[in-house]
């Protein structure tokens, strides 16, 4: 035990409230605000031996007649003003878990005695500051006296009508039930007698049995970095209790913040907010990483609201919100409402409300409204819950993104602005499709812009406003609109064919003029999703179709000449490349492949499938033999048997060279196929002598590649007028073998085996010439 202090005070709980403190006459216990949980109550074994022995100290000294001392109580005694009156408070620095256990054995004692019934004590006067519902409920036990015949006091306590169902989710509260449970099960089989002998005892006014120097310590610090210090023995707060604490302060600070706000918010956050959070708590089963997540959406939120642009969102959610805390008070109605209307909601209320606005299903074109960016958010436990989602993954770097936030900023505002239910999904419709035209646009930058004109589209402010969301979807809208308000009857058509897959809402691939036949219209949108659905027509064959009607593809023009192009990916799995090639660019309409798909959707409307188009473009001898022609013929060059993305680098019209790549970039950093070169292989069956074939050549498109014979090492090339060769071999014999293939041909001269060509196009197929001359050199040993 430690030397009593000069200055400590020789107390008791009881004792407390008659002796002066620094010339103060204590009137009430409040465990401070930053402040961890009743630990003494707390259900791991542990703790439970911890428990068990205090009891049975405490007991045995209500037993003896030395009584106990249990050490130091260290504190701070502050006037707080309540109204009018002005009352002392101690603020206890270490010792709080003592002095509520003592609070609780007083409560107990007090139940059998019936000495205290309807007469407030001095020592009823203590509660918790950290949160209002263990205040309430440090209220609740000294008026109310338990039914001790049978069964635990938890369970009597819990089945009174003040007994508040939010209190469940309260560490500290379930905490005091344990130990409440605990003296029960010490006491049951004593005697009313002994019982009431130890209350007597416990409150002596003159020799208490249970004792303690309470040693008056002013904290002086605003930020209780003595506290944190002396309570480090204990558990650590959690980053949540933390902050709560820090913004409960900041509230108290701000004169601009009227009183019942801040009560409102204080009494809210450990009551009717947690009770919703408690529906999303995670394995832990604790509330504070899902509530602190949802906190820190309102506050990035509403810092770009603000203005602020530099939003650090690579920061922890608890660095953020300390960062971010002033904005959440900045509009301290607007936050408490973002909390509230979910609360009003309810938990088991909040899914089924997302499932009426949104699916991630393909299904009728009115409602729900079908969504592509939830496909990482767990489809059995989040399905479309947005709340849900945000409340798991905010913050982090996957699966939520800035789309999301904006998503879940529309709902919100929605439903604070009482937006119906059927008003509100066109808006969402709208909302969903420049949301999936924008990943340029969506940024952290622009989020200040971004979230103002997401207010605008849930309450209905014109089109002409949106000013930061892709632009050329903001016209593709408009262009709906005007087509929609001639032709009505085409609505439920253009849901559907903004919700398939591929499309995402960008239709600017499709002609929206108002003056076409409805007809026409509604045969493409059919027809399209005929063309991109795998199980019957493959990605490969709907690429390979776009071909025959001239498609260009998307890209862009690189300094040496040569095109960079996406021209379609040929399998189901890469399937987010065409979704790509689909979306609205900004300065791009109308789309680049508009003419071609438009053209190959009226030849299938008219009855030609796919394969018949490409038929017809491969057998027709008015068709130039160009870099369209052998893509459409040869699948290698398509990549069919490779992991190929389907973005080429193309030469010149007729584009006779050909880069198959793996990533965006053709440059001495990244292998690539030569397209060409892998079909000649392919048709005339070789194994090149190139490592990593096929995969051989890196280096910019205008960088020579060439094919290596296996056993003379010969290499050939394919340039615009042929094929070439250089690597000739020395020896001899292989010398006389190779010039007696090509010097029986016409066409090669001076190491060139010239392709038969008109206005320099290709007059007869340059694979199926190579590939022959290739078998015959394969045949003499080259």
């Amino acid at each position: 035990m430690n030397t009593p202090h000069s200055d400590s005070t020789h107390t008791s709980l009881a004792q407390l409230f008659s002796q002066p403190i620094n010339g103060l006459q204590v009137q009430a216990i409040e465990i401070p605000l930053i402040q961890r949980d009743y630990a003494q109550g707390r259900n791991s074994p542990q703790v439970q031996q911890i428990r068990g022995r205090f009891i049975t100290s405490l007991c045995d000294a209500l037993d003896s007649p030395g009584g106990i001392d249990l050490d130091f109580v260290f504190g701070d005694v502050v006037v707080i003003e309540h109204g009018t009156q002005k009352v002392p408070t101690l603020y206890p620095l270490d010792g709080q878990q003592r002095l509520t256990t003592l609070f609780l054995l007083h409560c107990y004692l007090a139940w059998h005695t019936g000495e205290t019934e309807g007469v407030r004590q001095p020592w009823h006067a203590f509660s918790y500051a950290t949160r209002p519902s263990a205040r309430a409920f440090c209220e609740f036990l000294t008026v109310c006296r338990p039914s001790m015949a049978q069964g635990p006091v938890s369970t009597w306590l819990k089945d009174q009508a003040s007994y508040l169902p939010t209190w469940k989710h309260d560490p500290t509260i379930q905490g005091m039930l344990v130990m409440l449970d605990a003296l029960h099960e010490r006491y049951c089989q004593d005697s009313t007698e002994k019982l009431r002998a130890h209350w007597q005892r416990l409150t002596d006014p003159t020799h208490p049995a249970i004792r303690f120097h309470l040693l008056p310590i002013q904290s002086k610090s605003e930020n209780n970095t003595l506290y944190v210090k002396m309570n480090s023995r204990g558990r650590p707060l959690t980053d949540f209790e933390n902050f709560k604490a820090e913004l409960e302060a900041l509230m108290r600070d701000d004169p601009a913040i009227p009183a019942e706000t801040k009560r409102t918010f204080s009494d809210k956050i450990d009551t009717i907010w947690a009770d919703l959070f408690w529906h999303y708590r995670g394995d832990n089963h604790l509330i504070d990483e899902e509530f602190m997540r949802y906190l820190r959406f309102l506050a990035e939120v509403q810092a770009w609201k603000i203005g602020k642009k530099d939003v650090n969102q690579s920061q922890t959610d608890r660095q953020a919100l300390a960062e971010l805390a002033g904005y959440l008070l900045a509009d301290m109605n607007w936050t408490v409402r973002a909390l509230d209307i979910w609360a009003g909601i309810g938990p088991d209320s909040i899914k089924p409300l997302f499932e009426q606005l949104f699916t991630r299903t393909e299904g009728p074109a009115t409602q729900p409204l079908r969504m592509f960016n939830f496909r990482d958010f767990n489809e059995n436990r989040i399905g479309v819950d947005l709340f849900h989602a945000c409340c798991e993954s905010y913050g982090k770097s996957r699966p939520w993104s800035l789309p999301h936030t904006l998503l879940l900023y529309g709902v919100l505002r929605a439903h604070i602005e009482f937006v119906p239910l059927d008003t509100l999904r066109p808006r969402l419709r709208l909302l969903r499709n420049l949301i999936e035209a924008s990943r340029v646009e969506i940024r952290t930058d622009n989020m200040p812009r971004l979230l103002a004109e997401v207010y605008g589209i849930v309450v209905g402010k014109p089109l002409a406003e949106i000013k930061t969301f892709n632009q050329v979807q903001v016209r593709n809208e408009q262009d709906k609109q005007a087509l929609l308000d001639i032709h009505p009857t085409l609505r439920d058509t253009m849901h559907r064919l903004e919700d398939h897959v591929l499309l995402r809402g960008g239709l600017t691939a499709f002609n929206l003029d108002p003056a076409q036949n409805p007809a026409t219209f509604e045969a493409r949108a059919l027809q399209f999703a005929i063309l991109f659905n795998p199980p019957h027509t493959p990605y490969s064959l709907a690429s390979v179709a776009l071909l025959a009607k001239r498609n260009d593809g998307r890209g862009y023009m690189r300094s040496s000449g040569h095109r960079l192009t996406y021209l379609g990916a040929p399998r189901q799995q890469q399937a987010g490349l065409w979704e790509d090639h689909w979306r609205a660019r900004r300065n791009e309409h109308p789309h680049p492949s508009s003419t071609a798909l438009l053209a190959l959707l009226d030849c299938m409307a008219a009855g030609q499938p796919p394969q018949s188009v490409v038929d017809a473009f491969l057998d027709d001898p008015q068709t130039p033999k160009d870099w369209r022609y052998y893509l459409a013929k040869y699948p290698a060059m398509r990549g069919e048997q490779l992991e190929f993305a389907g973005t080429y680098v193309v030469s010149p019209d007729p584009g006779y060279s050909l880069c198959m790549l793996y990533t965006d970039s053709c440059d001495n950093r990244s292998y690539h196929h030569d397209a060409y070169l892998l079909a000649l292989a392919t048709l005339a069956q070789v194994t090149p002598a190139n490592d990593r074939w096929p995969r051989s050549f890196y280096g910019y498109e205008d960088k020579a590649r060439y094919l290596e014979l296996l056993g003379s090492r010969i290499k050939i090339r394919c340039v615009d007028a042929g094929w070439e060769f250089s690597n000739i071999p020395e020896d001899a014999v292989q010398q006389q073998a190779f010039n007696g293939v090509v010097q029986s041909q016409p066409r090669y001269q001076n190491l060139l085996y010239a392709i038969p060509q008109h206005n320099g196009i290709d007059t007869e197929d340059r694979i199926e010439l190579g590939a022959q001359l290739l078998r015959d050199l394969i045949a003499v040993g080259m």
